[in-house]
């Protein structure tokens, strides 16, 4: 079974425009030059349908199922809408109230959207409002996913390309530190391996059983880092709390990470197919 573990709600737009237009303050940049190259190799499908054009590319990339992540509560309603087109593909991840509000009440909101809702896990991205991860209001989500054992996938590290907010000051992990111990079965997904502060994230995951780390994003931003990062922590934690991720902002690329992490020559299949799926499967109990 494959998984894609970190993937976000896509919109209705027309990739191969959106790829020709392109920003412009992103001309030049590796990344971005990597893309249009990569995005014209990649067949798709003329539909309004978004889930049913994500749904095209995830067979094409040989993805069996992927985990939702929204970023705001408005998302939150919107995944239940993907769930609904493909309830065996989708998997709902939830993001709790992330603000201070007199009038309302987190911890019932929190148990709403696991017992009655059935979301599968939380999507923190206090990182994006200017709040570190031992923010207080991370503590209600903690308490549920160790009493649930559901994973939670938060924010660390560089944010998109492009984000003008200061997203990289709140977003080291090391706060985890502080927690991580007091939660043993609250399952804690780093993302982005943590990076820049991925020396961090590894340490955690070797220091604690229930911090595991996503690659997501690191596939089509920087292959050949990703190698060497994978090298790292295969030395220290092995592959077994390493999770795939796409992380893109089009259907397109999600094929396109899935390609070039198929193409790696560093691990064993098994190895491969441990991050493609088998690891997400055991967090999500499938």
């Amino acid at each position: 079974m494959r998984i894609d573990f970190h993937c976000h709600l896509f919109q209705p737009i027309d990739t191969r425009r959106m790829v020709e237009v392109g920003p412009m303050i992103f001309k030049g940049y590796g990344f971005y030059e990597r893309m249009v190259k990569k995005f014209s190799e990649i067949q798709s499908i003329e539909t309004k349908n978004i889930m049913e054009k994500t749904i095209f590319h995830l067979n094409s990339a040989n993805i069996d199922k992927v985990v939702l992540l929204p970023v705001n509560m408005k998302e939150n309603q919107e995944v239940k809408k993907w769930v609904e087109f493909a309830p065996d593909i989708f998997i709902p991840f939830y993001n709790p109230p992330e603000k201070s509000d007199a009038d309302v009440n987190v911890k019932e909101e929190i148990e709403k959207a696991i017992v009655e809702e059935n979301y599968k896990g939380f999507k923190i991205m206090l990182t994006f409002r200017k709040k570190r991860l031992n923010d207080q209001l991370i503590f209600p989500v903690l308490e549920a996913a160790q009493k649930y054992k559901i994973p939670i996938v938060m924010h660390c590290g560089y944010p998109p390309p492009g984000t003008r907010k200061n997203v990289l000051t709140y977003s080291n992990p090391i706060v985890i530190d502080e927690y991580a111990s007091s939660f043993p079965k609250a399952n804690i997904i780093i993302t982005h391996m943590g990076y820049p502060f991925t020396d961090i994230a590894i340490a955690l995951a070797a220091q604690y059983p229930n911090i595991h780390l996503d690659i997501s994003n690191l596939a089509y931003m920087m292959p050949s880092r990703l190698k060497e990062l994978l090298i790292k922590a295969n030395e220290v934690i092995g592959v077994n709390k390493i999770l795939f991720g796409s992380d893109g902002n089009t259907p397109e690329m999600i094929e396109i990470a899935v390609n070039y992490f198929d193409d790696v020559d560093f691990l064993t299949d098994e190895e491969i197919e441990k991050i493609l799926g088998l690891n997400a499967a055991k967090l999500l109990n499938l």
